[in-house]
């Protein structure tokens, strides 16, 4: 498997632990406990600034280069980039019911469920459509020829602030809790 496949398979995989934590959140406010709402906002965060600055955009290359060479028989890679966008949009409206929450604004607990339920179906659609049938497709039509291109107009990007080698102290909180799921 091509090593830029391997970092978005890992990424998913993380991802995937987040929108675990998520859920278990919704279920506390489905349940009227109140959840740690910083917690659920330093998970959006990390997703909004490290999946959809980094993740997202090394797939769209990836799914270019297959648009690019005409190879997107099924128009599904350009189906999905649009999702990239529709996240995006499920992203903004939860962030600021959680910042408004954050900052001691009243905000009715079903207009935080209704958001946090859709962002969280949303994300996770999209990596399972990813995960079975995107990305076996994507390894299917690149060769490593393919893969040089790609590799080549992927820019440097930073470490994983949560899932790298050293965690930023603004995801200290959500990497603790990660490993305390884990543990269980």
């Amino acid at each position: 498997m091509n090593e830029l496949m391997k970092d978005l398979r890992r990424e998913h995989y993380g991802l995937r632990r987040l929108l675990a934590l998520l859920e278990a959140k919704l279920h506390m406010l489905e349940q009227d406990i109140p959840p740690k709402y910083s917690l659920i906002a330093d998970t959006i965060d990390y997703i909004e600034s490290y999946i959809e600055r980094y993740h997202h955009p090394k797939e769209d290359i990836i799914y270019q280069y297959i648009i690019d060479n005409d190879l997107d028989r099924t128009k599904d890679i350009a189906n999905i980039m649009k999702d990239h966008k529709t996240i995006s949009q499920t992203t903004k409206p939860l962030k600021a019911t959680l910042d408004a929450i954050l900052l001691d604004i009243i905000v009715p607990k079903e207009t935080t469920i209704e958001q946090l339920r859709a962002f969280i179906q949303t994300e996770q659609a999209h990596v399972e459509l990813e995960d079975n049938l995107i990305f076996p497709m994507v390894e299917s039509l690149i060769d490593d020829k393919g893969w040089k291109i790609i590799a080549q107009s992927v820019p440097k990007q930073d470490e994983d602030p949560l899932f790298g080698e050293r965690v930023r102290a603004e995801y200290q909180d959500l990497f603790i809790r990660l490993k305390e799921i884990n543990s269980n």
